[in-house]
């Protein structure tokens, strides 16, 4: 059974995308190469959470890729940075999405901060 994906009409945005590689001199984070990803799409509004410590950041937004629309489709990793609306954004979860009865992956959930 395949799950319904969204018309390729809906994934109107993109990003570029650098893998998080490790650390280097001075505890500096290391990036690969800039990647183009196409035909996503991404919901911009921050999500918080409170506590008794007061109110923090949970996300920025939330990207969507989908496999088969969304071109190329790497493997994500926490850390790494997706560039969009002229600013730097950190990946701080990957959310896989698989098909119903299978380990297909579906699509990608990606919360930025």
């Amino acid at each position: 059974m395949v799950m319904p994906k969204p018309p390729k009409e809906f994934l109107v945005d993109s990003f570029i995308y650098r893998e998080y590689l490790g650390e280097g001199d001075y505890n500096k984070p290391i990036y690969g190469d800039y990647v183009s990803i196409d035909n996503c799409r991404i919901d911009r509004g921050s999500q918080y959470t409170f506590s008794t410590n007061g109110k923090q950041l949970l996300y920025h937004a939330v990207v969507f890729c989908y496999a088969g629309l969304t071109d190329p489709i790497p493997e994500f990793k926490e850390q790494s940075l997706l560039i969009f609306d002229g600013r730097e954004h950190k990946l701080v979860k990957v959310e896989p999405i698989y098909e119903a009865y299978t380990n297909e992956i579906y699509s990608y959930e990606l919360e930025v901060i």
